[in-house]
């Protein structure tokens, strides 16, 4: 009989980087005012998706709403540092702008360069995100994933098989929720919507 799974793939509320336009990457920045909104509201809603098991990025804007929906569910509540954010490496912190005038090389195409000089590739963000996500759906059940919007791209173009490229097909907002049912190895987005 094949394992039915649901995952509920979620980007972290909205950040003063995100406000900015920086590339903070997997480094902390605190929560905007609408940011704050969206983390006290966004917890109740993951919860009516009654996962057994909360998965989270170690970074606070993600992690404080995954703790918060794990001790609303009594879900365990599972850290895993393959669902940070891409590396940035040199373009860390800065804007498009900021990044042109430094002439910093920013490389979103290719799978095995870094985007940035001593920075992370996406094709290494993919395979550690697939992995992660491959381990939820050989269990089945239904599990929740509080991230960013790389590790949510890289996510939902794994679990739908889609290629490289095909990442870029998704705009993502803070506090987008993507919830994909997989079963007898396929899947398709169920719902999609802002938190």
């Amino acid at each position: 009989m094949a394992t039915e799974t649901r995952l509920l793939i979620v980007r972290h509320p909205e950040t003063v980087a995100n406000v900015e336009g920086r590339f903070v990457g997997q480094a902390e920045s605190p929560y905007s005012v609408e940011g704050t909104r969206q983390a006290r509201r966004l917890p109740r809603k993951l919860a009516r998706f009654k996962p057994v098991v909360v998965w989270s990025s170690p970074l606070q804007r993600a992690l404080f709403v995954a703790e918060r929906a794990s001790r609303l569910t009594g879900a365990p509540l599972r850290v895993d540092k393959r669902l940070i954010e891409l590396d940035f490496g040199q373009a860390h912190g800065l804007t498009w702008e900021e990044i042109s005038e430094a002439g910093i090389p920013f490389n979103y195409r290719s799978a095995d360069e870094p985007v940035a000089p001593e920075g992370e590739s996406r094709g290494a963000l993919e395979a550690r995100v697939g992995q992660c996500i491959d381990e939820m759906c050989a269990v089945g059940g239904r599990h929740l994933v509080v991230a960013h919007a790389g590790v949510m791209r890289a996510a939902l173009a794994h679990v739908l098989g889609l290629s490289g490229e095909g990442l870029w097909l998704f705009h993502i907002h803070n506090a987008q929720m993507a919830q994909v049912r997989v079963f007898d190895g396929h899947a398709q987005v169920e719902e999609y919507v802002q938190g």
